[in-house]
């Protein structure tokens, strides 16, 4: 993991519990632990790539223009969050201590009880049944109806949620589901939603509210200051925040964070290297490009330092449940063998990333027993081609066809660089250039043809059925099909009880998904690169999926 200016130091029981062991209870701290006393005080000044979609509602999105700053505000995970010293670990976050049934179908928590929402109500386990009712079932009231959140599934089969004696929230499952820890630590599930404001209004019919429809009132080291859309969202230093550091200092340490709205990477970069920012945005478009960087680097020299991660798939996805020659997985198929890979990284990443045949970036420490295609497709690129043209003459389609394609605003390099390979094979790919409020309504629907884009999913494989998964469960999902064969590979996958099983059916998965279906080309790995000014301390930068450590409650800045 790469850790740029922090230690921390975290007790904690192992992810890979026994399977022997009946019930199993986890206690943890997570601790802050500086070689220097940190400086208290003072406003980060950081770029945001847009404005929050969805409300703030990271039920609806997961989206880095939310969760960038979302960390602020709501925090870094639910009840419990990736750790900081490792992010492949479980810490506390809204809970002090868990305990699972022997069969890993019921789950119960401990609530803290020093968790404050900003406007001062305490967070109780009430608030986290409301919070989990609304994921898992969704709500009603009369005839309106609240959908459940893209990632319920991703979370289990929920079976009930209940509030107990104690302070305790329990959650049963209809089946076995011994990840579930290491899933709901994913930083996109924030708990955004306060029962005392909310509740009222859903039963008065407004089923939809949204957190920035109550204030966004949340339970992060930071509370609204103010928003402008378009310009402005500035949060200020919650002083009933309950996390400290190793020397009992409540965090956070700064005084305030703004994130200036930047749609556009180079105004970005003009505001940062003439000293109006402290640090870039996350994202696609607003990461560095290795000739961006550069150009830092020769301006700023010793002044700037790089944060880099692992930053998720580049891939094509297809709209299956539209008519057209993509149904057939012969066409499919063909794309992706198709496709030159190798030449996406300097054309359309921006000349930082990996793929077939690596297994993993190199240098940067990411677990790979997991990665799985890149053992795909590795012959020489004529050989494929040669394959990809006899596949879409058997299919009926060699003199081509034409495709509709959802690109985003700020992602046209890689949307023309699919257009441009796609032509080679006939194939008139039709790029349906949107701005960001389209794209995070059109890319849920069955509206479009085929889509593209980067997204990290969670780093184990029982929590990535959001992103691939059947889209009557997962709207939000890569590709868009209904394929039940989905559903039957990720129970196995949750039922499996060791490594070795696991990494079995995930080689299946893998296949199924990315070879023998071709629901989804994965095409190269991201890696995302993020400039921070010299005096910015504190930082935890995680090794992959910058959606991980957006709280900053960690960073100050020594200047």
């Amino acid at each position: 993991m790469i850790v740029t200016h922090v230690s921390l130091k975290t007790r904690r029981i192992s992810a890979a519990l026994p399977i022997v062991i009946l019930v199993s209870i986890a206690l943890f701290t997570n601790t802050v632990v500086f070689a220097q006393t940190a400086r208290p005080g003072g406003t980060f000044t950081v770029a945001n790539r847009g404005d929050p979609p969805a409300g703030f509602d990271s039920m609806r999105t997961s989206s880095i223009a939310l969760h960038h700053v979302g960390g602020a505000l709501f925090g870094p995970g639910n009840l419990v969050m990736r750790c900081r010293d490792n992010m492949y670990a479980v810490c506390p976050y809204l809970a002090t201590r868990w305990e699972h049934s022997p069969d890993f179908r019921v789950w119960t928590f401990v609530i803290r009880n020093d968790a404050f929402w900003h406007d001062g109500t305490r967070f109780t386990a009430e608030d986290a049944k409301f919070f989990f009712d609304l994921v898992f079932f969704g709500a009603r009231s009369g005839t309106a109806v609240r959908a459940p959140a893209y990632f319920a599934r991703e979370l289990g089969d929920a079976e009930s949620v209940e509030v107990l004696e104690g302070r305790r929230l329990r959650i049963t499952f209809r089946h076995r589901n011994a990840h579930f820890l290491e899933i709901l630590a994913n930083p996109r599930f924030k708990i955004a939603h306060p029962r005392h404001l909310m509740q009222p209004r859903i039963d008065a019919g407004e089923v939809g509210v949204t957190p920035l429809d109550v204030g966004l009132v949340g339970l992060g080291p930071f509370r609204l200051g103010r928003y402008s859309r378009g310009s402005l969202v500035r949060v200020e230093k919650f002083d009933r925040y309950f996390e400290r550091d190793g020397r009992g200092v409540r965090l956070p340490y700064l005084d305030r964070i703004d994130y200036v709205i930047m749609p556009d990477p180079f105004s970005m970069d003009i505001a940062f290297r003439s000293g109006r920012l402290d640090g870039g945005a996350r994202g696609l478009s607003h990461n560095l490009t290795r000739e961006r960087m550069d150009a830092y680097t020769r301006d700023l020299g010793d002044g700037v330092f790089f944060a880099r991660s692992d930053g998720g798939n580049f891939r094509l996805a297809f709209n299956v449940l539209n008519d057209g020659p993509w149904q057939d997985p012969r066409v499919r198929r063909a794309i992706g063998l198709w496709i030159d890979k190798p030449a996406s990284i300097p054309s359309a990443l921006g000349g930082f990333g990996w793929t077939t045949p690596s297994i993993g970036p190199g240098d940067i420490n990411v677990p790979t027993h997991f990665i799985n295609w890149p053992r795909f497709d590795t012959q020489p690129l004529e050989t494929r081609r040669a394959e990809a043209r006899r596949l879409m003459a058997e299919a009926g389609y060699a003199d081509g066809f034409s495709m509709g394609h959802l690109t985003r605003g700020i992602m046209t390099e890689t949307a023309e660089f699919l257009k441009a390979q796609l032509a080679g094979l006939k194939i008139d790919l039709r790029l349906q250039i949107v701005d960001e409020g389209e794209w995070n309504r059109g890319r849920v629907s069955l509206d479009y043809d085929s889509q593209q884009g980067r997204l990290a999913p969670s780093p184990i494989p029982e929590g990535t059925e959001s992103v691939y998964g059947r889209y009557e469960f997962n709207a939000d999902a890569y590709a868009k099909h209904d394929d039940r064969r989905i559903d039957e590979l990720y129970r196995r996958l949750r039922d499996a009880t060791s490594m070795e099983q696991r990494i079995e059916i995930w080689r299946q998965v893998s296949r199924y998904l990315f070879y023998e279906q071709t629901y989804i080309v994965p095409i190269a790995e991201s890696i995302e690169v993020i400039a921070y000014r010299s005096y910015v301390r504190g930082l935890v930068v995680p090794p992959e999926d910058t959606h991980t450590h957006t709280d900053f409650a960690t960073v100050w800045l020594d200047r």
